[in-house]
């Protein structure tokens, strides 16, 4: 496999890279509002670092969210377009698959500030994606399992995973667990 990873949903961006059984990942430094501006230059770091042109891939993975907003538009733009001039398959992952990879049991947790969360509650085989606030996280019952920065290797797991199932999309969109205030008018 061919593959190119994006996370841009949090405060540092990943880009990560296959190139059959080598592999290399980029994170970058703290401070999510230069995303648009590092992304590129991660992308061509990643893959002249597996000796791979954009054009060899045949796979491009991108987190879509929850996460920032401004964030999951900038990866998702950048895995489209390079997935369209490339003939790529696109796979998608939100950013609260890796916290629970390799877990049966649990709720992982994203902070949106002020005791609410965005949420991906796993129990009895069933994935469901909940906004909610600490007590309800609580009243779940489920161990509680939260980003504490990035985590490349699960989101690698969680993208080879989805891609050997061929869990494959036609074009990569957000994912948002709310509407935004502009969507409820």
């Amino acid at each position: 496999m061919k593959a190119l990873i994006i996370d841009s949903t949090a405060d540092r961006l990943i880009v990560a890279g296959i190139n059959g059984d080598r592999e290399e990942v980029f994170v970058g430094d703290s401070g999510a509002k230069r995303h648009t501006s590092a992304i590129l230059p991660a992308v061509d770091d990643v893959l002249s670092k597996l000796n791979m042109a954009a054009s060899e891939l045949n796979c491009v993975g991108v987190v879509v969210g929850p996460g920032s907003f401004t964030g999951i538009r900038i990866g998702v733009a950048t895995a489209n377009a390079m997935a369209m001039a490339c003939g790529a398959h696109i796979v998608q992952i939100t950013s609260l698959e890796p916290i629970l990879y390799g877990i049966d049991r649990g709720l992982a947790m994203l902070d949106c500030k002020h005791g609410n969360y965005y949420a991906l509650a796993r129990k009895d085989g069933k994935d469901e994606y909940l906004a909610l606030t600490e007590k309800e996280a609580l009243e779940l019952g489920l161990p509680e399992y939260f980003i504490n920065g990035p985590m490349p290797e699960k989101l690698l797991a969680v993208f080879k995973d989805k891609a050997e199932r061929l869990e494959f999309c036609e074009t990569a969109r957000p994912f948002y667990i709310k509407k935004s205030s502009a969507e409820m008018l």
